[in-house]
């Protein structure tokens, strides 16, 4: 929580053109070509960037609190409701029909596919570190901020809603009951999951990639049910906000020219574009 806030703050200072439509083509061509060795600001102290990767997460998470209030969101959020409280309503059916032999190896996998995910991040971090590929490793700053955004999003959560897990004991899935440090809701795995692999697969917009790093995600949360440990509402609760998460900090990060990949967004892409388009994040 130390780390990732100064990559974050030194990922932020880089003077990059602003990247406000993941759905314009063109946009690349217009940015200014990247500073030379000589003109690039010199780095900063510790402290300056650990002080400016706190206050960017500030404002994410301001932004994410602000959001479900907007006028324009409403609707989605009556429909949000809507989806989850049938959910809400099963999950202890659900939970107590789930076979208990399926535990030990559904929290393994799950662990093993967050894991996986995350290190995918990494290493296109170290990749662009090696190759001083500055699409890489923005995309590794960017992942870091979308983490360091969701574990404080979740452990928030987490504390207020205090929702038994379960088989805790008592009325199982019930909520401001449980324990504020070990909640259920939401699923945190779902959410990390989710979070990471939104970043990556919005950085590197081809449909195999979405569909590889997805494909962890939804293998991932869904395996945290069958593991014993959350319910389906937790999950999908846990996943989408780690996605939105995740999209929102992507469409903030920014690149240089040549940097950026040089193929179009997919056609399943960009009807995931057309479709948030009208969830508003801030990001307009």
């Amino acid at each position: 929580m130390i780390i990732l806030p100064f990559a974050v703050g030194l990922g932020a200072q880089q003077p990059v053109a602003l990247n406000t439509s993941a759905s314009s083509p063109a946009l690349s061509a217009i940015l200014p070509d990247a500073p030379s060795s000589s003109s690039e600001v010199p780095p900063s102290s510790f402290g300056e960037s650990l002080g400016h990767g706190v206050m960017t997460i500030g404002k994410d998470e301001l932004t994410f609190i602000k959001a479900p209030f907007k006028p324009e969101n409403l609707k989605w959020d009556a429909l949000f409701v809507a989806a989850v409280a049938p959910l809400v309503a099963t999950d202890e059916h659900v939970a107590q029909a789930t076979n208990p032999a399926w535990y030990g190896t559904s929290d393994t996998l799950s662990n093993a596919l967050l894991g996986t995910t995350a290190g995918t991040a990494g290493a296109i971090f170290v990749t662009g570190l090696i190759t001083d590929n500055t699409h890489a490793k923005d995309t590794g700053v960017a992942t870091a901020r979308a983490a360091v955004d969701s574990v404080v999003m979740y452990a928030a959560m987490k504390a207020v809603f205090q929702r038994q897990r379960p088989f805790s004991g008592g009325a199982e899935g019930k909520f401001f009951s449980g324990n504020w440090s070990n909640g259920s809701f939401p699923s945190g795995h779902s959410m990390f999951d989710w979070t990471i692999a939104s970043v990556i697969a919005h950085e590197y917009p081809k449909w195999e990639v979405a569909a590889a790093m997805y494909s962890l995600a939804l293998f991932g949360s869904g395996s945290r049910v069958t593991a014993g440990v959350h319910f389906p509402s937790d999950v999908v609760v846990g996943s989408t906000l780690g996605y939105l998460i995740g999209r929102y900090v992507a469409k903030q990060d920014n690149h240089l020219p040549g940097d950026a990949p040089a193929h179009p967004r997919s056609k399943i892409l960009r009807v995931e574009d057309a479709v948030l388009s009208h969830v508003s994040l801030g990001m307009q």
